[in-house]
C-alpha cells in the first residue's frame, strides 16, 4: 500500500462517497458506546483533507451526548461514514474506515483507545 495514495470510499449504497488524499497515520478502535455499538473504526484527518460527495439530502445527521461531534450516515442505507466536529478540535474529523476497501487500511497499525472511560 502506497503511503501517499487517494483513498476513495463509500457508504454501502454508493450515495455517500469520501476521499482522502491519503491513508492516515493509525486507525483508532474506540470503546465508548457509540462506536462499540456501530462498529466504527476511525481515520483522522484535516476537515480541509476530506472531500465528500452527496446530493443535499442524502445525509443524516446525530449530535452524541457529549455534543462534541455530529455523526453522518447515508439516508439511504444507512451506513455510518464520518463524524464532523462541533466543540471536538475543529482541526480533526473523523472518517469510518470500514468505508474503504480493507486493503486500503488493514495493515495501518490500530491503537485502543479508552472511550468509556471517558463516560462513552
Amino acid at each position: 500500500m502506497s503511503e501517499d495514495r487517494e483513498l476513495h470510499g463509500a457508504c454501502h449504497c454508493g450515495a455517500v462517497q469520501l476521499t482522502v488524499a491519503k491513508p492516515p497515520e493509525e486507525v483508532l478502535r474506540c470503546n465508548c458506546s457509540l462506536c462499540r455499538k456501530t462498529g466504527w473504526r476511525g481515520g483522522y484527518w484535516h476537515p480541509d483533507a476530506v472531500t465528500i460527495a452527496a446530493a443535499p439530502n442524502a445525509l443524516n445527521s446525530y449530535v452524541q451526548g457529549h455534543k462534541s461531534i455530529t455523526l453522518w450516515n447515508c439516508k439511504n442505507c444507512g451506513a455510518q461514514t464520518h463524524w464532523t466536529p462541533l466543540t471536538a478540535p475543529p482541526e480533526r474529523m473523523g472518517v469510518n474506515m470500514h468505508i474503504f476497501r480493507p486493503e486500503d487500511w488493514e495493515l495501518l497499525s490500530v491503537r485502543d483507545v479508552d472511550g468509556a472511560g471517558d463516560g462513552g
